[in-house]
């Protein structure tokens, strides 16, 4: 799961640090060693920034929490994604940004997509088997903040298995 991107310069990157492993519900899962990160609040993935151009994916969760939090229909503020699975719609825009970023802030943070929870992070398949944690290493919060933990990444990989679990 990640913010799809439809130009080839933009990559998710696995970690070039040794990847450390836990186990999820008997899973193992692989992340980046000695991550820095910390959310500097710059809204850039939640716009376009040319040449990328963002989709935030909704699951069938995602829908239900934006629907009560704003009372609009599916319709008004996202459209039907059936090439993206498990997510099932993809989060409308206006002029390129997502039409509940006013500024630099969220109008439903507290509702917000799990992509948007995730971000800068994706979950992916691992090569070895299991699950590995991917990050967008042109997020503007890259190598800045506390080196992010093993519980960070416990916690994320709860969450999206969580709401992904959701019907």
């Amino acid at each position: 799961m990640g913010h799809s991107a439809r130009n080839r310069s933009y990559r998710v990157r696995r970690s070039t640090q040794t990847a450390v492993l836990f186990s999820s519900d008997g899973e193992e899962v692989r992340y980046p060693a000695r991550l820095r990160w910390v959310c500097v609040r710059c809204a850039n993935s939640c716009r376009d920034i040319p040449p990328r151009k963002r989709n935030i994916l909704l699951t069938p969760s995602d829908v239900e929490r934006v629907t009560r939090a704003t009372n609009l229909r599916a319709e008004e503020f996202s459209e039907a994604s059936v090439s993206h699975q498990p997510y099932k719609r993809k989060m409308k825009k206006l002029g390129g940004s997502c039409i509940f970023l006013r500024g630099a802030r969220c109008s439903i943070y507290q509702a917000r997509p799990l992509i948007c929870r995730f971000y800068p992070f994706s979950l992916h398949p691992s090569e070895e088997g299991g699950l590995e944690v991917r990050f967008d290493s042109d997020c503007s919060g890259m190598r800045k903040g506390p080196i992010r933990s093993k519980r960070f990444f416990h916690n994320l990989v709860r969450l999206a298995k969580t709401e992904l679990s959701r019907k």
